[in-house]
């Protein structure tokens, strides 16, 4: 019914601006008995964190990242208790309520609102194929159309100025590491010394699902790293390590702040590590890489995911028009 009210005022207001906004509510809702909601204290359902549980724990299984999945733990739960009702009760109109809510009180980006929509979707689609409800109350949410902005990769004038802005050791290792291989910030972090190979220039990655694949060294990101780890005096495993004593892994959230401040430093803006990922991918497929071998070294399992991460050069796109249609 309230979806209904507000597609009826939606429809109204075509065509009108704000200023007669009160006038098309008085006009739809006087069809209407309006009563204030009560505001006594309720009782707070908690009847779905079994159901929740369950739906983490095969996510755990399937080989999602700890990182991910607090990510569904955290929106999800952040759902129900807003609906405060069992999980067989909630509708496609509560869904739509808490997603607008939560767009008009947070100001988030319509991205990140439809990531939201997709948790819920893959949280209530599960519960639907075990039988715990009836029906997918996500099934009649519609995507959220959100604004293509094209990322754009480092230049190479970029990439030197960091290089050059860099005083430590493991700091220019480090982003030699993440240019060379394009590795996700995550897989970086998991790293140990063991797991790199200097005689074939390679490491082992364990990426998402807990697929293993190989990424390739440069001869640039081998000599920092060999530098580095000989500069080392702890003994830990960890490919990365904090610089103050016990040197512990380094964590995302480490290696993310220490690239803001590089950046920072350097007047560069947007500099993260999903940023050399897109660079490395960008500029082996403008020099020649096949899309599809570009694709097995990010480790994406969709070929559309890995067009998404290119920015195609148009110098190349007219040097191959050119070649391939030339007489």
């Amino acid at each position: 019914m309230l979806e209904q009210v507000i597609t009826k005022v939606l429809q109204e207001m075509t065509g009108k601006g704000t200023e007669e906004l009160k006038g098309v509510l008085y006009g739809v809702l006087s069809g209407y008995d309006i009563t204030e909601k009560a505001t006594e204290l309720q009782r707070i359902d908690k009847s779905w964190e079994e159901e929740l549980g369950a739906f983490l724990v095969r996510k755990r299984v399937e080989g999602r990242s700890e990182r991910t999945i607090e990510q569904y733990n955290l929106h999800l739960r952040r759902m129900l208790r807003y609906l405060n009702k069992p999980v067989g009760e909630i509708t496609d109109s509560d869904l739509f309520a808490y997603i607008t809510m939560y767009k008009r009180q947070r100001g988030v980006s319509n991205v990140y609102l439809d990531n939201i929509r997709l948790v819920c979707s893959s949280f209530f689609g599960w519960l639907n194929a075990k039988g715990y409800i009836g029906k997918n109350p996500a099934s009649g949410l519609d995507p959220i159309k959100a604004e293509k902005r094209i990322k754009k990769p480092l230049s190479d004038t970029e990439l030197e100025i960091l290089r050059r802005k860099c005083v430590l050791e493991r700091d220019i290792a480090l982003i030699e590491f993440l240019y060379s291989t394009g590795v996700r910030v995550s897989e970086l972090v998991a790293l140990n010394r063991r797991d790199i190979d200097f005689e074939e220039m390679k490491v082992v990655v364990y990426g998402k699902g807990a697929k293993e694949r190989e990424a390739y060294l440069t001869a640039a990101a081998c000599i920092h790293l060999r530098e580095y780890l000989a500069s080392r005096t702890d003994a830990g495993e960890a490919l990365f390590v904090s610089l103050k004593a016990p040197h512990d892994r380094l964590t995302v959230s480490g290696v993310e702040e220490m690239l803001r401040k590089l950046g920072r430093s350097t007047g560069i803006s947007k500099v993260h590590p999903h940023r050399f990922r897109r660079t490395m991918a960008t500029n082996i497929l403008n020099k020649g890489m096949p899309i599809e071998e570009v694709k097995e070294i990010l480790g994406h399992v969709k070929l559309d995911t890995t067009l998404i991460y290119c920015q195609v050069s148009k110098e190349n796109v007219r040097h191959h028009h050119r070649k391939y249609m030339s007489a």
